[in-house]
Parts: structure tokens; C-alpha cells; sequence
């Protein structure tokens, strides 16, 4: 393969292009969102977060055998060694194949007992069947082109994913506007996503069968390819490593709805739903940024020492930490005001448990970094046990919290944190530092601290604040933009002597001057 790109430009242009694709397709999220609030009934919005959550959980069928296989490209792509990216495409598109019939062999033997994780629905049976099964086809069609989309990833060309996405991604999102608005209709909403979902990943598959024909072109003739057994080893190591990793992030974000909707209803789903959509549209915006940068953590990881990959590692961090400020002070300032104008003041959550879901945001936010590394260092069978661990801490937390203790949202939101503080912050930079560097990880628990311990003060006293009014939408504009410059502010005027801050700063400046 003679398409190559530069490491760090293949990084902006991955970066620049997923940032304005999800930026706008986050307008259309919303818009979404908004037209399924006040068009259909309360039940719709939260049904259609706990179908989310359900199908997060039939998601395990991936195993993590696409992420281990996506870290054994880095090398051969590297090398550009044909006949091994060969083998390993072959081997992934097989796998991926078995995960199509297990995927939708569990979404239809779970799809009638749908009901019974719903307290008091005005739903029948079979609707909820029909309509489970629909939003289960538009998740099953993201694996035919799988393993081209994360080729594409490795060869540090997810831009392309990114622009085919929006394209069909927005299209969809217009129609099912459309059809809410004018024919109130859940049934076709679904449908459209389905739809749309074949549609996007069957032209996905083609461009990039066309961009790289020397690796997919007569696929079949090239399985029988043997993959050496170093590589195989690896792989089965990630695989295992992926896989608790898998249920761990199953288990901590997949169960919340399920949770609520048995024990609280619908309705607190709904309320819970909207927050959530906002949090993990933001979040979702900036991880797929910042994971545009994995690629280039692999490629770095086997071309470069240690010392060059802790240098990049520090400026990731603090790249993570300004965007964790911006968002975590914009949600703690406007999350009140906004659902309100939004949504209604039906829809509010208390204080506490606003303060709860931008604190759980930011750590979250915190740990991407770090996460980003351990993708590309290939360091998945160090996280087994962890990620088993914080599944085990998190399911009993928020079950004791919403069923013993009947904390309704506040429960979940609380057993997140829990999880989060008591598994996630030490173990998973130990993982970097430890097997990936082989040093301690002291200094990054300084600077962890430095960055994340403010943030969190902020985060409770905006949320305090800001709930004592009732913005209109102009006030809060003009309100947030303020606040976050105060904030940025503040935040260059700490690190301004840091080596980071220089290095982002002359990127800056020989930019503008171009």
C-alpha cells in the first residue's frame, strides 16, 4: 500500500473530520431526540432508551475480537506486509460472520421477554416484540462491514468512516424527524433506522473494497493464509483481555435503563434518557476524536521508544483536560436550565443527581487518555480482571442503591460513581505504566490530580448555583459563554508554563500563520 499519510497529519485530518461530522450530526441527534419528546407519549422516549440498553448488552457477541484484531494490523500495515493484513482481514471477516448469526440468534430469543424488564407499560406484547426487533436489525447491519471499517481505523483513514456515517446517518436522522412530526409513528421511525443502517455499511464496504483492493479483493482466496504463531498468541491474549473489557463496559453502561425501567417505570427512563443523551452525545463526540488518535498510538507504540511515547501520553492528557473543563462547566451550568427549555419541567432531575451525572461525565472524560493508550499498545489481557471487577462493583452498587435502598435514577448514577472511583482511576493507568512503559505511574497521579480535582469542585458549585434559575435560551447562551471563558481562562493561566501548553500553543500559532 503506497497511501500513506504523516502520523500527526493523519491525526488532525482524522480528528478535524470526526469533530464536524459529529458536531453536526449531534444537531440531528437532538433534533431526533426532541421530536420523539413532543410528538409521542413519555413511555416512547424511555421504551427507546431501554431497547439502547438492551441491545448494549446483546452487543457482548463481539467479544472484543475486532478491537484484538485491529491492534495486530498496526505492525503489518507499517511493514506493508500484504499477505499478513491479508490473513488477519480473512481471519476477522470469518469472525465477524459467526457474531452476525449469534448477535441475532440472541436479539430473537430475548425479543418476548422484552416486557417484562418494563414496570407498568401500556404496551402490548407484541408491539414491543415488533418494535425490539426492528432497532435490533440497524445494529446488526454495523457488522457486515465491520472489519473494512476498522482497516480503515488502522490505516489511519477513519475520516472516511466518519463522512460515510454522517452522510447516511444524517439522512436518516431527517426522515425520522419527518415521520415523527407528521405521522406521529414509532413503527416507521424504526424502520428508517434500520434501513438506512444496511444502506450506510453496505456503501462502507464498497469504498473501502475499491481503496484497497490488493487487501480485500478475492478475500476468500487468501483464509487459508497462516498467521504465525506469535501473532496468533497475541491475539488470543487481546481477545480474552477485550472480551472482560467488553463486559465490564456492558455491565456499567448497558444496565442503567434496564435498572430503572424495572424498578422505577418508563418514565424515570425517559427523564434519565434525556440527560444521558446529552452526556454520552458529548462524550461520544469527543472520544471518536480523540480515538482518531489510536492508529497513531499504534504505529507510534512500534516505531518509536518509550520516552517519545510518554512524551505524546502527557500531551493527550492535557488535551483530554481541557476539553473535560469546557464540557463538564457547560453541562453543570446549563443542564438545568436547557432540559427545561428543552424537554419541559417534566423531565428535570433533582441537584444531587445533576451533580452525580457531570461528575461521573468528567472522570469518565478523564480516563480517555490513558484508555486511547491501552488501545494502542495492545494491552487488553492486563485488563481482564479489571474490567470483570468493576462489572461486579458497579451491577451491586446500583442494585443495592435503586432496589434495597430505592434511590430511583440517583442509584444508578451513584454506582457509576462508585465503580468509577473505586476500580477505574488507579487500575487503568497501573496498566500503561506499569506493562506498557515499565516505570512508576507517580508523576501521572500528580497531574491527574492537578487537572481533575478542580474540575470536580467547579462541577457541584455550577450545578448549585445555576439551579437557583430559569434561564431563557439567549440568557443562557450569553450566561454559558461567560462562564467558559472564565474557565479556559483560568485553566491557561495554570498551565501556561507546562510543556504541553507550548507544544499546543506553537501548533497554534504555525498554523494560523500558513
Amino acid at each position: 500500500m503506497n497511501n500513506k499519510l504523516n502520523r500527526t497529519k493523519a491525526a488532525s485530518v482524522n480528528a478535524v473530520t470526526m469533530l464536524i461530522t459529529q458536531l453536526v450530526g449531534l444537531f440531528l441527534k437532538f433534533g431526533v431526540q426532541t421530536a420523539l419528546i413532543h410528538e409521542l407519549a413519555q413511555d416512547f422516549v424511555g421504551l427507546n432508551g431501554l431497547f439502547a440498553n438492551i441491545v448494549s448488552l446483546l452487543n457482548f457477541a463481539d467479544l472484543g475480537i475486532g478491537t484484538a484484531i485491529t491492534v495486530a494490523l498496526y505492525k503489518p500495515i507499517a511493514e506493508n506486509d500484504i499477505d499478513k493484513l491479508r490473513a488477519l482481514i480473512g481471519l476477522y471477516k470469518k469472525a465477524y460472520a459467526g457474531i452476525i448469526v449469534l448477535i441475532t440468534t440472541l436479539g430473537v430469543l430475548t425479543a418476548p421477554f422484552i416486557h417484562l424488564f418494563i414496570k407498568n407499560t401500556n404496551f402490548s406484547e407484541m408491539e414491543i416484540l415488533w418494535w425490539f426487533l426492528l432497532y435490533l436489525c440497524s445494529t446488526v447491519a454495523t457488522y457486515f462491514s465491520a472489519h473494512k471499517r476498522s482497516f480503515l481505523m488502522a490505516v489511519q483513514r477513519g475520516y472516511l468512516n466518519s463522512l460515510n456515517d454522517f452522510l447516511f446517518k444524517g439522512a436518516q436522522q431527517v426522515l425520522q424527524i419527518v415521520i415523527l412530526v407528521f405521522f406521529h409513528s414509532y413503527l416507521w421511525f424504526l424502520v428508517v433506522q434500520a434501513g438506512m443502517a444496511v444502506i450506510s455499511n453496505f456503501q462502507l464496504s464498497r469504498m473501502a473494497g475499491r481503496r484497497y483492493p490488493e487487501v480485500f479483493e478475492h478475500q476468500s482466496h487468501h483464509l487459508s493464509l497462516k498467521i504465525d504463531h506469535r501473532t496468533q498468541t497475541s491475539i488470543r491474549k487481546n481477545v480474552v483481555g477485550a472480551i472482560s473489557s467488553k463486559i465490564g463496559e456492558i455491565v456499567v453502561f448497558g444496565t442503567d435503563n434496564i435498572l430503572l425501567s424495572m424498578f422505577s417505570g418508563l418514565v424515570a427512563v425517559a427523564k434519565y434518557s434525556n440527560y444521558m443523551l446529552i452526556v454520552q452525545s458529548i462524550s461520544s463526540l469527543f472520544s471518536q476524536v480523540l480515538a482518531s488518535l489510536v492508529g497513531s498510538i499504534g504505529n507510534l507504540h512500534v516505531t518509536t521508544s518509550v520516552s517519545r511515547q510518554k512524551v505524546v501520553l502527557y500531551r493527550v492528557i492535557y488535551l483530554n483536560a481541557l476539553i473535560n473543563l469546557f464540557v463538564s462547566v457547560g453541562l453543570a451550568f446549563a443542564f438545568h436550565s436547557f432540559i427545561n427549555i428543552w424537554a419541559g419541567h417534566n423531565y428535570l432531575l433533582s441537584t444531587t443527581v445533576t451533580i452525580g451525572i457531570v461528575v461521573n461525565y468528567s472522570i469518565n472524560q478523564s480516563r480517555f487518555g490513558i484508555q486511547n493508550f491501552i488501545s494502542g499498545m495492545g494491552l487488553y489481557w492486563s485488563l481482564r480482571w479489571k474490567s470483570v471487577i468493576e462489572a461486579i462493583v458497579n451491577l451491586v452498587l446500583s442494585l443495592t442503591f435503586i432496589g434495597a435502598a430505592h434511590m430511583g435514577v440517583l442509584g444508578v448514577v451513584a454506582g457509576t460513581l462508585g465503580s468509577n472511583l473505586m476500580i477505574n482511576l488507579l487500575w487503568e493507568p497501573y496498566i500503561v505504566f506499569h506493562d506498557g512503559f515499565h516505570e512508576s505511574m507517580g508523576n501521572y497521579i500528580v497531574r491527574y490530580l492537578i487537572y481533575e480535582v478542580p474540575i470536580i469542585f467547579v462541577i457541584i458549585g455550577l450545578v448549585m448555583f445555576a439551579a437557583n434559575f430559569e434561564l431563557g435560551l439567549a440568557e443562557l447562551i450569553m450566561s454559558a459563554i461567560i462562564v467558559e471563558c472564565a474557565a479556559l481562562f483560568l485553566f491557561f493561566a495554570l498551565t501556561f508554563r507546562t510543556k504541553e501548553f507550548n507544544y499546543f500553543w506553537r501548533l497554534v500559532v504555525g498554523y494560523l500563520k500558513k
